[in-house]
């Protein structure tokens, strides 16, 4: 545990959120405060979850991601509209779309934090996501069906 930073701008805590979101699996509020614990920042349960909301961070079965907001870009929510067809394969998950939705889908996943993928090809309505290990996969394949499945809710609701 680092020491403890007594003043941190709004910025460079949301950064750090996005951060811990993608490197651990975070699905609390009070994971959250801990990990920023962990950082040296002290925070209010109330701070994290109003920074949460503003992120747009979502809780998608026991934990967090993140979609970092990009004007003009596809959101997490356009999955269950676009996604038909979900089957994980060994490090690889190939997602099958809605025909003409491969790279919006593909878009997405690659913008998403905290998602274990090494990243994504599009065709026309299909969508190879690479993880990094069929457990990872398989991790990917649950979450983007929970997404698919509408189990996910704003993670600035209280828990």
């Amino acid at each position: 545990m680092g020491a403890t930073i007594s003043q941190v701008d709004k910025t460079t805590r949301q950064d750090l959120i996005l951060r811990l979101i993608s490197e651990r699996d975070l699905g609390t509020q009070q994971d959250v405060v801990g990990a920023l614990a962990d950082e040296g920042v002290e925070v209010a349960q109330a701070t994290v979850s109003r920074d949460l909301a503003e992120l747009g961070v979502l809780k998608v079965g026991s934990r967090y991601l993140a979609l970092p907001h990009d004007p003009g870009s596809a959101g997490i929510e356009v999955l269950p509209s676009f996604v038909l067809r979900i089957v994980p394969a060994q490090n690889q998950v190939v997602i099958h779309t809605r025909d003409g939705t491969a790279g919006a889908v593909s878009s997405v996943l690659d913008r998403v934090k905290g998602l274990k993928l090494l990243g994504t090809i599009a065709g026309q309505d299909t969508v190879l996501a690479i993880a990094p290990d069929a457990d990872a996969a398989g991790e990917v394949a649950g979450l983007i069906a929970d997404v698919c499945r509408a189990k996910t809710r704003p993670a600035g609701s209280v828990e």
